[in-house]
């Protein structure tokens, strides 16, 4: 007479295999985690790249100076007595450009340097006057502009400061991650 088994498993046989598949979790787990966090980056980069691009073309849009017209009659800076402004007053050109708190009204910028200042992504607004922080949440920025007539990339504070104006605009992503755009506007 044979009496059948009941086929299953041990008690020791179900702890292996869950120690067994405890070890394999952890090992897929440590590799996936890191591509989840990569795969975030490209979006911010290019949203990064997105707002650095279009805040450097709205810039690069407007005068070298106050003092230069860019429509008949063409006036340049620099050409007495027209005179450029000295690099300690770049900036607003004065108070009729900045509202109740201090800060540049942004459709009274009329020259490259008035854009100077540190933004936030609620400060802004896309070419139709729409908010773009829901586009870009947790973003700023910071322009800078310095007279560079040499191009080598270094502010010149003493000269006729009448040639070119480097533009520096720096995009912080919400990760703290930083992206820089530079360009130069010449007095023509």
């Amino acid at each position: 007479m044979h009496v059948n088994r009941l086929k299953g498993f041990t008690l020791v046989e179900v702890i292996f295999g869950i120690v067994l598949m405890a070890i394999v979790l952890t090992i897929v787990t440590g590799l996936l985690a890191p591509q989840a966090k990569q795969s975030a980056d490209p979006v911010i980069q290019v949203k990064a790249n997105e707002l650095g691009q279009a805040m450097m073309n709205e810039i690069l849009g407007r005068s070298f100076d106050e003092k230069s017209r860019r429509s008949p009659p063409y006036t340049q800076c620099g050409i007495a007595p027209n005179l450029c402004k000295s690099p300690s007053d770049l900036g607003c050109d004065g108070p009729e450009e900045k509202d109740i708190n201090g800060k540049c009204i942004r459709n009274k910028l009329n020259d490259v340097d008035d854009f100077i200042g540190n933004y936030q992504a609620a400060d802004l607004q896309n070419s139709l006057g729409q908010p773009v922080e829901d586009l870009y949440p947790g973003f700023s920025l910071s322009v800078t502009v310095v007279y560079d007539d040499d191009a080598n990339g270094v502010a010149d504070t003493s000269g006729d400061f009448n040639t070119l104006k480097l533009i520096t605009v720096t995009v912080t992503a919400p990760t703290g991650d930083v992206y820089g755009f530079s360009a130069y506007k010449g007095n023509y």
